[in-house]
């Protein structure tokens, strides 16, 4: 897969210099700046990107075109397009090379589902960037562009990029003479400011921070789900109120046994059942019998232990991911978490027609969970909807679970 990327990556260099090739002299400097700047040249990715540029420039540009200036200006008439895309390049450049170091190291801090989440944004970045190029590709392709040709030609350059013999560099003898070749037209010139000072920057793919924010983006998937399963649960019970509102207070008062009053995540599990009760269920049934007994109760009960599980693991992790630094643990977490959401999901399954009766629709409400779970790394929206819930909890807590208190023997 990484060699594929390696081809397409290549592409779109390639489809580069040919827009670039009216003027010898931008074109060189560009993929000068390229090779030798975005990383060290000793670098499996850095050297095929040269015998790239130089496949390029000696077989396709070079025998049509060695004008060094365009009209004297000595800058091609695409380099507003190129330059857009500079950002685009440096970073396929380097989460190229990351992909590459991560795989040839085995890495075991990348497990297999952070390696696809990377890849699948690296693919995104290519074809953000091929479709910037696209937009001249009657330049391009006038100027010799052949893109299946060009993909079929340089794939040998990678195909070796995971082999053993692959590491070696190019032979120093073979790399000067390369370098005089393809860099001649241009020795002695003075480099063109506007290139010169085109920025680097550090891409996220793979980055610093890409494992931690890929486990937060992760607790909020999980947390819009383990939304949907309650207001599941909710739905599946509403044919009695009672039974609906006292397995909601046992849930939010089990996992608060064991969590500090004003926690985040307990906060949003209230919020998700005070939600669902009055926006979905308690204008349709409000009507709340004492003594009574949903007949879907004997699927709900089994669910408890789960939902628990998931809101304390949820409890300890968030804490740690809103904090600076690296999260070592937080896989472990979410592999516990997501196998306790699927014995959910099992248990509830059976209730599944009658919820959907009920007027349960996931894709109805899960939108209106992102955002509620989102926050939870916005800080300042932590901090303000920390104060909020401080003045409402109670009357939160009031109007949903008053029925019960009230009863003369509430349940247990």
């Amino acid at each position: 897969e990484v060699i594929k990327l390696g081809v397409e990556f290549s592409v779109s260099v390639a489809e580069s210099m040919f827009l670039l090739c009216d003027d010898i002299r931008t074109m060189l400097f560009i993929s000068l700046a390229l090779w030798k700047y975005v990383l060290p040249e000793r670098n499996p990715v850095v050297e095929r990107l040269f015998l790239l540029i130089h496949y390029i420039y000696s077989k396709d540009i070079k025998p049509k075109n060695e004008v060094l200036y365009q009209n004297g200006e000595g800058k091609s008439a695409q380099w507003n397009l190129i330059k857009t895309t500079w950002n685009d390049f440096v970073c396929g450049i380097i989460v190229l090379n990351r992909l590459v170091l991560v795989l040839r190291v085995k890495d075991c801090s990348y497990d297999d589902r952070l390696l696809l989440s990377a890849i699948a944004k690296y693919k995104q970045e290519l074809k953000n960037l091929e479709g910037k190029l696209r937009s001249a590709k009657d330049v391009s392709e006038a100027n010799g562009f052949a893109r299946e040709t060009i993909k079929s030609n340089i794939f040998p350059f990678w195909k070796s990029l995971f082999d053993e013999e692959g590491k070696e560099e190019i032979p120093r003898e073979i790399k000067n003479r390369m370098l005089r070749e393809l860099f001649k037209p241009i020795d002695g010139e003075t480099w063109d400011i506007e290139i010169k000072s085109l920025p680097l920057h550090s891409p996220y793919i793979l980055g610093r921070d890409f494992a931690k924010q890929e486990l937060k983006d992760e607790v909020v998937r999980l947390g819009v789900e383990l939304s949907l399963y309650i207001a599941e649960a909710m739905f599946l019970l509403c044919d009695d109120i009672r039974s609906m509102l006292w397995f909601c207070f046992k849930l939010w008062r089990d996992a608060g046994r064991y969590i500090y009053p004003n926690s985040l995540v307990l906060e949003r599990v209230l919020r998700v059942i005070h939600y669902v009760y009055f926006k979905y269920i308690e204008p349709k049934n409000g009507v709340y019998r004492n003594g009574g007994l949903s007949v879907q109760m004997r699927l709900a009960i089994p669910t408890w232990e789960n939902f628990d599980d998931v809101i304390l693991s949820l409890n300890v992790l968030v804490p740690v991911l809103r904090q600076e630094g690296r999260c070592a643990c937080g896989r472990n977490f979410m592999s516990s978490m997501e196998e306790q959401l699927k014995k959910v999901e099992e248990k509830l399954r059976c209730g599944k027609v009658v919820s959907e009766a009920n007027g349960f629709s996931r894709e109805v409400i899960e939108p209106s969970f992102f955002g509620l779970w989102k926050s939870l790394f916005n800080k300042e929206a932590n901090n303000e909807a920390t104060q909020t819930l401080k003045v409402i909890k109670n009357r939160i807590l009031r109007d949903l679970f008053l029925p019960l208190h009230n009863e003369v023997a509430p349940p247990p």
